[in-house]
């Protein structure tokens, strides 16, 4: 019985990452060529991710919500928690859709590379499910029982967002310029 499960285990990857290029085949015969504009929207997302994830970890400080427990009264207290927590929902759904863009035009550039590898495929489609994952975690607890009771999860969110789009920015500079379409 134990000598099965790292063979369904392998079946299952093996099964997840044909599917992948499944998709990647199809996505590439539909769309349109990728032009320099995409790749500088790409950039734009990808800087504005990295400025976010630093300046993001303030709306879950825990000396915020301190300071309005000791000098603010009870009514006070959980309207800021309920706006942290509407803020702290909306970014996590903005940095969502950055990443799913991100992931999506990375599927349109696969051919673009100079330097295929399918190491670095993998470590992208791997480092895209945690964030997906961690990001869908996070918010069921953000919904759950707020911003500050969350902070692991927060912490372990933001590092998988800045993983992929360290990973992403590999992307890019592999990208051979020569083959992207002309600005629309």
């Amino acid at each position: 019985m134990s000598g099965l499960i790292p063979i369904l285990a392998l079946g299952t990857l093996v099964l997840i990452l044909g599917g992948r290029l499944v998709v990647q085949r199809v996505r590439t015969r539909h769309t349109a060529v990728v032009t320099v504009d995409d790749y500088s929207a790409a950039r734009a997302v990808l800087d504005s991710l990295f400025l976010e994830t630093s300046v993001i970890k303030r709306i879950f400080a825990p000396d915020d919500v301190e300071f309005v427990s000791q000098a603010a009264g009870p009514n006070i207290k959980r309207f800021f928690l309920s706006e942290r927590k509407v803020l702290a929902i909306q970014w996590l759904r903005m940095a969502q859709k950055q990443v799913s863009k991100l992931m999506n035009l990375h599927l349109k550039l696969a051919g673009y590379t100079r330097e295929p590898s399918p190491r670095y495929e993998f470590k992208l489609t791997v480092d895209y499910a945690c964030f997906f994952l961690a990001s869908s975690g996070l918010l069921i607890l953000l919904w759950w029982r707020g911003p500050f009771e969350a902070g692991r999860t927060v912490a372990y969110t933001l590092r998988t967002a800045e993983r992929f789009c360290s990973v992403f920015s590999v992307r890019l500079e592999k990208i051979d310029p020569v083959k992207l379409g002309a600005a629309r």
